[in-house]
């Protein structure tokens, strides 16, 4: 009698042994099971290309990722408004200007760097031990080049050339909201004889453009060109690349600035502090970092990647090479802010008070 027993003990230990390890590896495969991550990023094709190639490899491992959609500037106040509750966002794309003033008040915490492999692939570094640039974002003119061509008039060729008084009304700028107005007007303070500290200066240059208005986001920029109330504006590289591949006749010029040519500024990842989900926040940057991810993200965002085995791979590419500069060389010779000289309090209020008051 005691056979059949011995019978069924093998057997449901057997199924025990099997089922143990597929449990196991089964939640090692769902690691998040049960975690929302909430991330910072920018709408629109931008926001759409963040899922299908970061999103989509974090929600595989269990976690649902949701996305708090808006310019760095915008997504930073709301973390600000929650302070002292629990934060919004678990995850952000920020600016510089924006890096700079969450590292300084202490909203963003250290980088687990030891969880973050893909680290070592970049060709930066982590900044105040709190945030990486994931890309380089290509700061310059972009222009209706059908209407140029059609005025016969002049391609510009630095910044301050968007000042004739043939494109009065016609121009756009960037507001002090959104991450091309920082590199753009220390360009043009450069060039008059200033810099990180005088920011005045590159206000005074802008004003002399007579621009139809200062935008705030690049989607009702890319609207204004379409339908030709904007004929140029210092934008983004990625915003040329995308209007192009949408079927737009435009052209982006990399300006002369002092020796430099072109003007690059970085987008930067942090880990809001304290989020409940850090695990799945640095997953979450890791995957951002993989070159592949690094590489299809900058076709459909246009960025630069921070990863060098990306930026290896892209130069094959006809489109990027048109609109971007790829090279180690191009790219050592582009004119990048010194944020170390930059008040970012009191150029947003002496930019409020001046230009936009």
């Amino acid at each position: 009698m005691k056979f059949p027993f011995v019978r069924f003990a093998f057997h449901a230990a057997a199924v025990a042994a099997l089922t143990l390890p597929a449990a196991a590896a089964l939640a090692q495969a769902k690691p998040f099971e049960g975690v929302t991550l909430r991330v910072g990023t920018y709408g629109g094709p931008w926001g759409e290309a963040v899922q299908n190639l970061v999103g989509k490899k974090i929600e595989a491992m269990g976690a649902k990722v949701e996305y708090v959609v808006g310019s760095p500037a915008e997504n930073f106040s709301k973390i600000v408004s929650a302070r002292g509750r629990a934060v919004p966002i678990d995850v952000i794309e920020i600016g510089a200007a924006e890096r700079v003033a969450m590292s300084r008040n202490d909203f963003l915490e250290d980088l687990p760097q030891a969880k973050i492999p893909n680290l070592s692939k970049l060709s930066v570094g982590v900044v105040d031990k709190k945030a990486i640039a994931h890309a380089m974002v290509e700061n310059g003119i972009l222009i209706r080049a059908d209407k140029f061509a059609a005025e016969k008039q002049a391609l510009p060729k630095r910044f301050e050339d968007l000042q004739s008084p043939k494109l009065a009304n016609r121009v756009a700028f960037p507001d002090v909201t959104n991450p091309q107005h920082w590199p753009v007007v220390t360009s043009m303070a450069f060039a008059a004889g200033g810099g990180e500290a005088t920011p005045e200066k590159g206000f005074e240059q802008a004003v002399r453009m007579n621009p139809l208005y200062y935008y705030a986001a690049a989607t009702d920029l890319a609207q204004k060109l379409t339908m030709g109330d904007v004929v140029a504006a210092p934008a983004h590289a990625g915003l040329a690349l995308r209007m192009h591949n949408a079927g737009q006749n435009v052209e982006f010029i990399h300006p002369q600035i002092g020796s430099k040519r072109g003007s690059v500024e970085y987008n930067f990842l942090g880990i809001v502090k304290g989020t409940k989900n850090m695990e799945a926040a640095a997953a979450f940057v890791n995957a951002f970092l993989d070159a592949q991810a690094q590489a299809e993200f900058a076709k459909l965002a246009g960025i630069v990647p921070t990863n060098r085995d990306a930026r290896v791979v892209l130069q094959n590419d006809p489109v990027m090479k048109r609109f971007m500069l790829l090279s180690d060389s191009d790219l050592a010779n582009t004119f990048t802010m010194d944020w170390g000289k930059v008040d970012v309090e009191k150029w947003r209020t002496t930019w409020a008070r001046t230009v936009t008051k």
